[in-house]
């Protein structure tokens, strides 16, 4: 009996149990690894930790291939983008979010491959999921501020080049353009299409002092001042008369005309500027002396068109009101 006990071998393996399977697989799933295919590899591993809880090396391999396999989708859906092939970066994208649905990096992609077909809500819907996955990622930031002005989300434009421009300069001249946005956007409708103007008139300029100035707008026009014929039965009306009480445009005593549809002139802008900030606080400046000083001060680029666009219009105001107050 004791001869018999000691010459028994080991208890026969079980090929079902386990460990077994999960031995198999992951030598399998290092052969498909050695031969390029990652997916393979990791649906493997995944499957003999599934199988084998306890085992660490298997959860640590999976690991390891999951990352592996990322940085190569990854790479293949960046490059698929920059050849414009956008079905394949699309759907190694899609493939990423599978992967990793933790990650931004699948989510960027698609964001990007919708906004170069035009698809620009479903890439803003995209950009959001990537930017809630890293919130700190300044490039996710611009990539969705940049959406957000592309679909008019102003608010959601301001908000976020304001955390970007914390660091940057050029972050900063973004936030300021998507609040002057988010303002336009938020004008009467006569105002609105005045700032919308590609060059702005005389009357429109009015509409946007008269709307923009609380001075201008609640200023008392004098008894007998002088009236235009153009200024009549148009809806700037109201506007016109008080700009013209105020001082910002003269009556021709020939004609009787303020040139209601005129151009401005860039050449203008600073008497024009001068005479709302001395409105609203009594004094002179020296931004307002010339269209060059203006440029100097941030208030109106100096460029080659002589006329002045309703968004340099808009924006040129608003940074007068605040140098004046």
């Amino acid at each position: 009996m004791a001869l018999t006990a000691c010459s028994a071998g080991p208890p026969p393996v079980d090929p079902s149990s386990p460990e077994v399977r999960a031995a198999a697989l992951a030598k399998g799933a290092e052969d498909d690894v050695a031969e390029g295919r990652l997916r393979d590899g990791l649906d493997g591993y995944r499957e003999a930790a599934r199988l084998v809880p306890g085992e660490d090396k298997y959860q640590s391999r999976a690991a390891e291939l999951r990352a592996a396999f990322v940085t190569s989708l990854q790479a293949e859906a960046e490059a698929a983008l920059a050849r414009g092939d956008l079905a394949s970066a699309r759907r190694s994208a899609l493939a990423l979010v599978e992967v990793d649905p933790d990650s931004p990096a699948g989510y960027h992609v698609l964001a990007s491959a919708a906004e170069a077909e035009g698809r620009l809500e479903d890439a803003w819907a995209a950009a959001q999921t990537a930017h809630a996955r890293a919130p700190a990622d300044a490039a996710l930031a611009e990539a969705l501020a940049s959406l957000a002005m592309k679909t008019s989300r102003f608010a959601e434009a301001e908000a976020l080049y304001g955390g970007l421009a914390k660091s940057s300069r050029a972050m900063r001249e973004r936030q300021a353009a998507a609040r002057l946005e988010f303002r336009v956007q938020n004008l009467p409708d006569m105002a609105r299409k005045a700032a919308a103007a590609p060059r702005i008139t005389r009357a429109q300029l009015s509409t946007l002092l008269v709307t923009l100035v609380p001075e201008v707008a609640s200023a008392r026009v004098p008894p007998g001042a002088d009236v235009a014929i153009d200024a009549l039965d148009r809806p700037e009306r109201g506007a016109l008369v008080k700009a013209i009480a105020l001082g910002f445009f003269s009556v021709s005593k020939e004609t009787h005309l303020v040139g209601a549809d005129a151009p401005v002139l860039r050449s203008e802008m600073p008497g024009q500027l001068r005479r709302l900030a001395a409105l609203l606080r009594g004094r002179d400046d020296a931004c307002f002396v010339a269209p060059a000083a203006l440029a100097t001060c941030g208030i109106l680029p100096d460029t080659a068109s002589r006329q002045v666009s309703g968004r340099e219009a808009f924006a040129a105001i608003d940074l007068t009101l605040r140098l004046a107050r």
